[in-house]
């Protein structure tokens, strides 16, 4: 099988990528933290795509090296599986799978996918090349504990070629469902294909596509349970309320960043022309933890009031297509998710408004979800994933029980 280096949707087609611009300026709103180059090299050149591989089943391993394990009593790997862009052409994502150690039951071990939270969209961004790959993995330790098995993807085009289709829900979907399928097809993990998704933020939303989807697009598999904490989930509702924050100076900057490279989406009609720089700059830079530092640096942007002046926005430009189009298609909710969904919120959310989650809760069960909200009190954005946990392991517990 040939690899297609580009993610190549119907629009793209219609004339070669445009790259974003690396701009060097420092940027005043966050001292970023990326790939560690310590960590870069520990992994050599495992994310170089390569030019064949074989077998065309979505899901299957291309390749894998062990990792160090988070704790004694597990097992961890990087993988590098295979999957499909918008196109179907298909492509290759990485992740890890982290496995308890021992003999696994008979009929294998549930399988927990998480999906991550906004990290950026350039390469450096991928979780699994951080420094601390596990600590950005909410739940990891309750989730061996039970005996599960966990694997987190790190999304189309994060850590490979292409471009990473930010917020765009079939994507995600299909990373997290491939991902599903290279942990029960690596050796060692004893996975089954049981599996629940439990996102945080972006992974929220991923989490819901993966809900509406994976019954029709993965007949091999079975979802259980759906967990999204925090999600992106009525996108135009949410950009209109926040545009002017810091947070969705990243958040937005990524979108159109990514749109009008994937789609006919011209960045000029988004974009104040005084802030084309300033977007194109924040568009390749990353929001990933890993240090004390950079944890608390990624709380101040993303659990503020703070606001963005001049604005960086071409006034309604949400009202307008493609643009509004492509923020409609990609709101969860328009097909149902035939399984249980639990979705949780902080009441403290500065880049999720709580009313924009409430929309969607009411959204998803106009379309036949069953649905049950869990109100998290006082809690902010950046720690929703992380007071989620509880819930997701007892709403798991009970679905795979």
């Amino acid at each position: 099988m040939v690899f297609s280096r580009e993610r190549r949707s119907p629009a793209s087609r219609l004339g070669p990528k445009r790259r974003l611009s690396i701009l060097g300026v420092s940027l005043a709103l966050l001292t970023v933290s990326c790939a560690d180059p310590a960590e870069e090299s520990a992994a050599g050149n495992f994310y170089a795509v390569p030019r064949t591989f074989p077998g065309d089943a979505p899901g299957t391993i291309v390749r894998s090296e062990a990792m160090d394990p988070p704790s004694s009593s597990s097992l961890a790997w990087r993988i590098m599986y295979s999957s499909s862009n918008d196109a179907g052409d298909p492509i290759v994502v990485t992740g890890m799978v982290i496995a308890p150690t021992g003999i696994p039951p008979a009929n294998g071990r549930p399988v927990v996918a998480w999906a991550h939270p906004t990290t950026g969209i350039d390469d450096s961004c991928a979780p699994s090349k951080q420094a601390e790959p596990f600590d950005s993995i909410m739940g990891l330790q309750e989730f061996l504990s039970k005996g599960w098995v966990v694997v987190a993807t790190d999304y189309e085009g994060l850590g490979t070629d292409g471009e990473h289709p930010y917020l765009i829900g079939a994507s995600e979907a299909r990373s997290v469902i491939d991902s599903v399928r290279a942990a029960h097809a690596l050796d060692g993990t004893g996975a089954s294909t049981r599996f629940g998704v439990f996102g945080h933020s972006q992974g929220g939303h991923a989490a819901l596509f993966t809900g509406q989807l994976a019954a029709t697009q993965a007949p091999d598999l079975t979802l259980v349970g759906t967990v999204a904490a925090a999600p992106s989930g009525n996108l135009h509702e949410q950009f209109e309320l926040s545009q002017n924050t810091e947070a969705y100076s990243y958040v937005g900057s990524y979108m159109v960043g990514s749109w009008s490279d994937l789609y006919d989406a011209r960045l000029p009609t988004a974009v104040t022309p005084d802030a084309v720089g300033t977007v194109e700059r924040l568009a390749t830079e990353c929001v990933v933890g890993g240090s004390k530092d950079a944890d608390e640096r990624l709380e101040r942007v993303f659990d503020t009031d703070s606001t963005v002046a001049p604005s960086l926005w071409v006034d309604g430009f949400t009202n307008g297509d493609p643009w509004r189009s492509i923020l409609e298609t990609n709101s969860p909710g328009a097909e149902p998710i035939p399984v249980p969904t639990l979705v949780t919120q902080g009441t403290s959310d500065k880049v999720i408004p709580a009313s924009t989650t409430a929309q969607l809760a009411t959204r998803l069960r106009s379309s036949g979800s069953t649905v049950t909200e869990q109100v998290l009190p006082g809690v902010p954005h950046t720690l929703a994933g992380e007071k989620s946990v509880p819930f997701a392991v007892e709403f798991f517990t009970d679905r795979f029980n």
